[in-house]
């Protein structure tokens, strides 16, 4: 209770201990940093069965795919640091990076972690009007000046929004003066509203703070760590990278955020993200469900940038996108499953691939049976 006390007060002597790897969290789980090898310029590849699990799992993985997700472009499951199964559509290549849409929000959510870890923001309690009060306009409501950044990272803010039609006013999350206008439908932390909106402020934020666009702030501290080439990053009409959904990645880049969260924010003995800040972050911090609508579009309760799922008893969590583009982590199970779609139309949800039942119901006990 008094680490929730002292992070919402912004003491930020928290995330510094943290990030030295001081105590931990009982939810944080124990390190993950025992592993000899890491893909920072390589993946290693192995069968499932030298991991325990089904030797017919790539079979069987196939079947699925043809009957429930045929368009997808890529499959990556990584089980104990080495891909066992990896599928590319034929007219998608292993090295082509895609448009991650809203599996940006997860990246955006390292960034936010790493600028409080660097005392560029001191605290998740900060608010718009103490970090960008010169950009709210002046029609907004009076209460976006206090909207907190926690609040921002649990999509809790309070703005009249429906997920189900995001895409449609896409305007509305890519321009600040329309984000920050818009009315609010119940008071700031008292509502869940899945929103592009939060993570694009999000990313404006790091950048004021840190005086770089957050793609480039993040390639020394994340991506050059764990051999990521500098990704392409939609840039939004406000000059600052579209949080919620502008990064592109390749599956196996994609592999590689989800084992650095697996290994609680450690890389090949380097603390990259604080390990307190990688629990607080897939811990249940919002409902997930829609005020407006009622729905979950995701796979559960919100974290910060994160959707927090149970895997069988299993702790699970997920950074998911529009089109089945996915990073799904179960820690206890040394687990990472990618799944991605390189062609999908903002304008079909319809073409969706639908693959979150197969790693469910398919993958999850393979790995929970080795």
């Amino acid at each position: 209770m008094m680490v929730q006390i002292l992070w919402r007060f912004g003491i930020t002597i928290v995330l510094a201990l943290a990030g030295l790897g001081a105590v931990a969290s009982a939810s944080a789980g124990a390190e993950h940093d025992s592993a000899a090898y890491w893909p920072t310029d390589q993946w290693r590849t192995s069968a499932p069965e030298t991991h325990g699990m089904d030797a017919a799992l790539p079979g069987l993985i196939d079947q699925r795919l043809r009957a429930e997700a045929p368009l997808l472009s890529a499959l990556v499951v990584v089980k104990d640091g080495d891909i066992v199964v990896e599928r590319y559509h034929e007219a998608y290549q292993q090295d082509q990076p895609l448009h991650v849409w809203s599996v940006s929000k997860s990246i955006t959510n390292i960034a936010v972690g790493l600028a409080l870890e660097e005392g560029l923001l001191t605290g998740i309690g900060q608010t718009l009007g103490e970090l960008i009060p010169d950009r709210i306009p002046p029609n907004a409501d009076p209460r976006v000046y206090g909207i907190t950044i926690e609040q921002l990272l649990t999509m809790t803010a309070g703005w009249a929004w429906d997920s189900r039609i995001n895409f449609a006013r896409a305007a509305e999350t890519d321009d600040l003066d329309l984000m920050l206008a818009r009315p609010l439908q119940c008071e700031p932390g008292t509502c869940f509203e899945y929103d592009s909106g939060h993570s694009n402020i999000l990313a404006y934020i790091v950048q004021e703070a840190s005086g770089e666009m957050m793609a480039d702030y993040l390639q020394p501290r994340l991506f050059d760590p764990l051999g990521i080439a500098p990704p392409e990053w939609i840039v939004t009409e406000d000059g600052a990278n579209r949080g919620g959904g502008g990064a592109f990645l390749t599956a196996r880049d994609m592999a590689k955020i989800g084992l650095l969260y697996l290994n609680n924010g450690r890389w090949d003995g380097e603390r990259i993200v604080s390990l307190r800040w990688v629990s607080h972050s897939t811990s249940p911090q919002s409902s997930g469900h829609s005020y407006l609508s009622g729905t979950n579009i995701g796979t559960g309760a919100y974290g910060y940038q994160w959707w927090v799922a149970d895997a069988y008893g299993h702790k699970a969590f997920a950074a998911m996108g529009y089109g089945g583009q996915m990073i799904y982590v179960v820690p206890d199970l040394e687990l990472v499953v990618v799944t991605a779609y390189a062609e999908i139309d903002p304008n079909r949800p319809d073409l969706q691939q639908r693959c979150r039942p197969i790693v469910e119901e398919l993958i999850v006990p393979a790995a929970m049976n080795a």
